[in-house]
């Protein structure tokens, strides 16, 4: 609730913040005062970005779930992102179980949670890259996995557990909020499910998605 409500404070002043920066770059004419406030503007884009992400975070309680097929939400949310400029030199491998059985879920935040991590691989292999996803049934409690690995650079085994921790990010400053996987994790477990990643370093992640 405190996330949620400060998110809406910020977000008043960031867009009137954006608007007139953008107004005054259009009447500069240095190169020097331009370069200025495009820099203001990227912050602030980047200050629109943490805001809209503690926002999603604060809301991931509210599940509608329904009858959902798993392997059809993949190949949606695959069909959304790989249309984007960064999956260019992305290859995309998919594994999925013919009889993959429906589970209980909103599909929209399941969405997000893919989306989340495709980005987050994406950005991992530097845009080259193999994304290999399968799906299947795990026997022994009857629930279904999807696992997502990348060929990225990996996360070195201590920095392994921080990995959902909120504003926690392995990428360079200015790049991401490190709100994405802990929006994630929060989704998953609101679903009665789990989420864990193995890595190794020099040679990629796997996120491992269990649910009932």
């Amino acid at each position: 609730i405190l996330a949620a409500g400060v998110a809406h404070e910020i977000n008043n002043p960031l867009g009137a913040i954006m608007a007139l920066t953008a107004l005054t770059l259009e009447d500069v004419e240095d190169d020097a005062s331009r370069e200025n406030l495009q820099v203001v503007i990227r912050q602030t884009e980047r200050c629109r970005d943490i805001v809209k992400g503690l926002l999603q975070f604060s809301r991931h309680s509210k599940v509608n779930p329904e009858l959902a097929n798993l392997n059809k939400i993949l190949r949606d949310t695959l069909s959304l992102v790989t249309k984007q400029a960064q999956f260019l030199n992305v290859n995309v491998e998919i594994n999925c179980a013919p009889q993959l059985p429906p589970v209980m879920a909103d599909k929209s935040e399941l969405e997000q949670v893919f989306v989340n991590i495709l980005i987050n691989a994406v950005h991992a292999m530097k845009e080259r890259g193999t994304i290999t996803i399968t799906t299947r049934q795990n026997a022994p409690d009857n629930s279904v996995e999807v696992l997502i690995s990348d060929t990225g650079c990996g996360v070195p085994p201590d920095k392994i557990g921080q990995l959902f921790h909120p504003f926690f990010t392995t990428k360079e400053s200015g790049h991401g909020t490190g709100l994405g996987l802990s929006i994630a994790y929060g989704i998953i477990t609101s679903h009665h499910g789990s989420i864990s990643v193995e890595s190794e370093v020099g040679k990629g992640c796997t996120f491992k998605i269990r649910l009932p």
